[in-house]
């Protein structure tokens, strides 16, 4: 198959993580397969960096008769037969392609949309297929009359081979130095970009509420932030300064399997989510899960049989739930134990891509089908 993914965005996150990933594994399984991107962004650069096949291309200005001529171009070049978009920028102009290939419109975020005319038209006829990463994700799409049900799939999150895989000796004792933390400390690791929506702020007021009840972990919080939460972002260090060195700051990293094996447990203060695919990979790596019961979050974090949920923006909540890992390890470890179970059989990445392929194979069939804009195929 000839698949096309386009990243409009400069920034790096969850979603490009997941985009790039996939393009990986697709150009890995004989897939011939491309990414755009505008080649000033961060997922340019990281992608450049596995040598994962590129195209620049700029979509801040979708609509302008340059941008399409191109980019439709491009589609023909390469004989594209799908191309897979990720936010509304690039979604726009793929949907000037639909006369020569199937398009998917994948929704990374579980943010409400005001339902208008044109939204829905640009929605519904806009796209073959619409992935979500959440079926709360879905249903709301659904419900808002801007997806089909029988074109619209949710596919979850995934973690890869790294979570899965036994720790090597000594790997724990010497990341924990590396990170300064005592090997008897008890290491909470929250992994997310630094912005308000992700709670981070209301994680260290729970903290600051274990410290009054004579609990003292130690908190790692991996992730960086964009230019616009820089601000958040020194207020968070600020703030963690009365911790001392119990709150370490690592930046963005890309070892996050180890950093989960080093730690006791993951925690998830987040105030919006879709389906956070830290809970997975903290569920393959056998890492009890506090986390904030907030979109597709519940749909795989089970209280008491998979993690703990908690309401969200709530610390002294956040505190209890941290507070019972901590208290009773036994339960902790049984628990966690459940959902690596879990992940094990329905959250491998092999098992994710074929669902996705799958949903390929369906948009494929109906842009055949369709009546307009009729099918005139890529030449392929």
């Amino acid at each position: 198959m000839h698949i096309l993914h386009t990243i409009p965005g400069r920034n790096w996150g969850g979603m490009e993580h997941r985009t790039v990933e996939q393009v990986r594994w697709l150009k890995s399984h004989g897939h011939s397969v491309w990414l755009a991107t505008p080649a000033d962004g961060q997922t340019w650069a990281r992608a450049e960096a596995e040598a994962l096949p590129l195209i620049d291309f700029d979509f801040d200005r979708p609509w302008r008769p340059s941008s399409v001529r191109e980019f439709r171009r491009l589609v023909i070049g390469r004989g594209i037969e799908l191309i897979d978009t990720h936010v509304t920028r690039d979604a726009k102009v793929a949907a000037t392609c639909l006369d020569l290939c199937a398009v998917v419109r994948s929704r990374h975020v579980n943010q409400p949309l005001k339902s208008t005319p044109i939204r829905r038209m640009q929605w519904r006829l806009g796209a073959d297929h619409i992935i979500t990463v959440a079926d709360c994700t879905r249903a709301a799409l659904v419900a808002d009359g801007l997806a089909d049900p029988r074109r619209a799939t949710a596919i979850g999150g995934w973690a890869d081979d790294s979570f899965f895989a036994a720790a090597p000796p000594l790997e724990r004792a010497t990341m924990r130095a590396s990170l300064g933390v005592p090997t008897e400390s008890f290491l909470w690791l929250c992994v997310g970009m630094i912005r308000p929506d992700k709670g981070q702020d209301h994680l260290l007021d729970a903290l600051a509420r274990l410290d009054a009840q004579g609990l003292h972990p130690t908190l790692v919080i991996v992730g960086s932030a964009t230019a616009e939460c820089a601000e958040y972002d020194q207020a968070l260090r600020s703030r963690a300064a009365a911790f001392g060195n119990r709150v370490v700051f690592t930046g963005y990293r890309d070892d996050v399997a180890v950093l989960m094996r080093t730690a006791d447990a993951v925690v998830i203060p987040s105030l919006t989510e879709a389906q956070p695919r830290v809970a997975v990979q903290a569920f393959a790596v056998g890492r009890p899960v506090v986390a904030s019961a907030v979109g597709g979050v519940p749909e795989i974090v089970t209280a008491d049989e998979t993690g703990w949920l908690v309401s969200p923006a709530d610390p002294t909540a956040l505190a209890q739930a941290m507070a019972a890992v901590m208290d009773d390890r036994p339960r902790a470890a049984a628990i966690a134990s459940r959902a690596r179970c879990l992940a094990e059989t329905t959250m491998r990445f092999d098992h994710r891509m074929e669902q996705t392929l799958a949903t390929y194979r369906a948009a494929l069939d109906h842009a055949h089908q369709r009546p307009f804009p009729r099918w005139r195929g890529n030449g392929r």
